[in-house]
């Protein structure tokens, strides 16, 4: 079951708001980018840490919006394949942090559209 709010480390709070300034995009929408860039890569969360949890607290409303039922469904799906026996907000937050590493050159709009795994 998802959580109900997962906070985002301070770094990925930062890069989310700086990329919301220069994209216009919101960081709950990043926030899910991010994720499924993890997850569509494979990303492996066995050496996986959060340097901290100081940054955004988001809802899972917000964070999910409407299709919290389909994210559930792909984060239990990738921790079966992955064999990962974490707590789902561990995961999550993991997830996202990856997925925010791997956003770290977005300066534009055309950069977000241009991402893949």
């Amino acid at each position: 079951m998802l959580p109900r709010a997962v906070t985002l480390s301070k770094a990925a709070t930062d890069k989310f708001r700086m990329m919301k300034g220069m994209t216009g995009v919101t960081p709950n929408i990043l926030a899910r980018m991010a994720l499924m860039l993890a997850v569509e890569d494979g990303t492996s969360l066995k050496n996986a840490s959060v340097s901290d949890s100081d940054g955004q607290v988001l809802s899972k409303d917000v964070l999910f919006g409407e299709y919290a039922a389909a994210y559930e469904a792909v984060v239990l799906q990738y921790i079966s394949e992955v064999k990962i026996n974490k707590p789902m907000q561990e995961v999550i937050v993991s997830l996202i942090e990856a997925g925010a590493h791997k956003m770290g050159h977005v300066k534009s709009l055309a950069d977000l559209l241009s991402l893949k795994a």
